[in-house]
């Protein structure tokens, strides 16, 4: 079975090539393969470091085929390239997080190899310092597919850190892995460690015990403007600028899935709040509610959630609630009665009245225009 992200970037490419009537071959890896007979007129790649790869791709280049790469792992190789807004991507995951209250970030990668891990740290690290976790680097000698290996190593990563974390995760593999090990040594997802994937593959994300979050770098869009920029430099061979174009796709948004779905809070008794907020949210439990059976009084919960989010309980929980309303609406299955007794609302009309008040639209409007 193909990867979503595989998939996406084939889709892409299959719709324009549908449009114009092209004859397409799919090659997913160079294995062994060396098709240098091949006579094609021209080429949408994802350039990676493998050189029987780049060895087939110089080849063509030489006999004048043109090339459009789908990333930019590998820049010093010259074509023209229609990549993912990386910096965009890792900004994007460093506001959800934040969003969330994770104020330990990491990113965290088995390799640092190639061009696209520096432009997401880039991004992710514009807004407040992070910490790199790089298993290659620290253990140069270990196979990346020792599973046991890179779980040690999590293992005494995860004991160092400060709680709550927030971890970027470089790919949806890389983010399972880390869940993985997370959940095996007890470690709580989202209390403790929040994870969010630097690429969507909804079939392995959604499958894991806590379904995991995802920036949504729009690779099916990617990859349909690379075929689009491809078309153009077979018409027009020899065009310099066309040859040297970078065009980059900015993010469609962070999907959030149950690893990030809350916020979290280090004080324990916020924490707790938090949990009972969202364990009683469709049943309408409010502040007073929480405090009582906390033990405190109410403004005792307020001015600890003002000090860790900078607004009161109520506060925090209606964020929640509109929130949720939000992610639940993006999916046109839900109904709005449905979204607004899920999430604690009293009525459709009451929700309707929050969402215009925190965005402008009505849940129908939600339900085409992206936030």
């Amino acid at each position: 079975m193909l990867s979503s992200p595989i998939a996406s970037r084939m889709d892409g490419v299959s719709r324009y090539a549908r449009e114009k009537g092209w004859h397409l071959m799919f090659q997913d890896r160079m294995g062994f393969a060396h098709p240098f007979d091949w006579m094609g007129d021209g080429v949408v790649a994802t350039i990676r470091r493998e050189p029987r790869w780049l060895a087939f791709l110089r080849h063509l280049a030489l006999r004048g085929v043109p090339i459009v790469d789908l990333t930019c792992d590998v820049p010093r190789f010259r074509c023209a390239r229609v990549s993912a807004d990386h910096v965009s991507a890792g900004r994007l995951a460093a506001a959800h997080l934040a969003e969330r209250n994770y104020r330990s970030r990491v990113f965290f990668t088995l390799d640092w190899d190639g061009n696209v891990r520096n432009r997401i740290w880039r991004g992710f690290t514009e807004s407040g310092p992070a910490e790199k976790w790089v298993f290659s680097r620290e253990c140069p000698n270990v196979r990346w597919d020792d599973w046991d290996a890179v779980g040690r190593w999590l293992a005494g990563k995860f004991a160092a850190a400060d709680k709550p974390l927030g971890v970027l995760a470089y790919s949806q593999g890389e983010a399972v892995l880390l869940m993985d090990a997370a959940l095996g040594l007890g470690i709580r997802v989202p209390d403790e460690l929040g994870v969010i994937a630097g690429n969507d593959d909804p079939i392995l994300l959604e499958s894991q015990p806590v379904p995991v979050t995802a920036v949504d770098t729009d690779l099916e869009r990617g990859a349909y403007e690379a075929a689009a920029l491809l078309d153009k430099l077979m018409d027009r061979p020899g065009g310099r600028a066309l040859q040297r174009q970078l065009a980059e796709i900015p993010p469609r948004g962070v999907v959030v899935r149950r690893s990030t779905a809350e916020a979290v809070s280090g004080d324990p008794l916020v924490g707790g709040a938090l949990r009972l907020f969202a364990e009683g949210m469709s049943s309408g439990v409010g502040v007073e509610d929480i405090a009582r059976r906390l033990g405190v009084a109410r403004n005792t919960l307020d001015r600890r959630f003002a000090a860790e989010f900078g607004r009161s309980a109520s506060a925090e929980f209606h964020r929640q609630r509109v929130a949720l309303a939000k992610r639940l609406l993006a999916d046109s299955r839900n109904k709005v009665e449905y979204v607004a007794r899920v999430t604690g609302f009293s009525s459709a009309s009451h929700l309707g009245t929050a969402l215009r008040a925190n965005c402008g639209l009505s849940p129908r409007e939600l339900r085409v225009v992206k936030i």
